[in-house]
């Protein structure tokens, strides 16, 4: 009996402290019914240690918590990948790839926390750092950060040298004035890092930079590059485009 009422009451105990609010990852505490299928032992899994550690702990101005949707700053403050792309207006007739509608030059790489601190915190945590008085300057877009948390992610358009960057969420968007020397300084540390877009809807991949496993995605691939490389070679010149179209790569953006 004494040993039935002992693993009876080790029971209750570890049931009472192995779902402890306190106890779960952040983003599990609220789901209380997980408690009741999935092992404690499993919680952390759904939370990997690598993204917890991508926390940033600076927290987003005032100025740009008035200006942009919580959704889009929780991506930008709480990401789990963020991805980084040289873009280009978008010539008349372009047909490669695109992010928001600006054409897409190349593929600077997934940030790792180092690069993500040193591009996050000027840009979002320094008041000192934003100019409030309008400059009459066209946006020049350089590169295109996507900060990307689960299915959801914000883009993030840096421009030089009318020295701004501007936030884009669920077809909405606003451009902060920047100074220059900031602007520059973090559009600089990825023109170290160029690689070759492969498009993920082209072979069906779900990360931001795919490769080809199969004879039939090579192929494909191949194919679409040669067929990119004739008609927008890298050295080509910029063309503005006249005639005015929907998408963010067509919005005239004046600072």
């Amino acid at each position: 009996m004494f040993r039935f009422l002992s693993f009876c009451l080790a029971i209750v105990l570890f049931s009472n402290a192995s779902f402890a609010q306190s106890d779960l990852p952040e983003a599990l505490q609220g789901f209380e019914s997980l408690g009741d299928f999935l092992p404690e032992d499993e919680f952390d899994s759904l939370v990997s240690k690598e993204n917890k550690n991508r926390r940033l702990e600076k927290d987003i101005i005032p100025l740009i918590v008035e200006k942009v949707p919580e959704a889009a700053r929780y991506n930008i403050h709480n990401p789990e990948q963020v991805f980084c792309y040289h873009v280009d207006k978008r010539p008349k007739g372009y047909t490669g790839y695109t992010i928001g509608n600006y054409k897409i030059v190349d593929y600077c790489g997934e940030l790792d926390f180092d690069v993500l601190t040193t591009t996050y915190e000027p840009l979002f945590t320094r008041s000192p750092n934003i100019i409030t008085t309008v400059s009459r300057c066209v946006v020049e877009p350089k590169v295109m950060l996507r900060f990307v948390r689960g299915v959801d992610y914000t883009d993030v358009l840096l421009s030089s040298p009318c020295p701004s960057f501007t936030v884009f969420y669920g077809g909405k968007y606003h451009s902060f004035n920047i100074k220059q020397g900031i602007i520059d300084d973090v559009i600089n540390q990825f023109d170290k890092i160029r690689e070759e877009f492969n498009s993920p809807a082209l072979i069906s991949k779900t990360v931001a930079n795919a490769v080809a496993n199969t004879e039939d995605e090579s192929y494909k691939l191949e194919k679409k590059r040669k067929e990119n490389e004739e008609k927008y070679p890298q050295t080509e010149k910029k063309e503005e485009v006249k005639n005015k179209k929907s998408g963010w790569g067509n919005l005239k953006l004046r600072m």
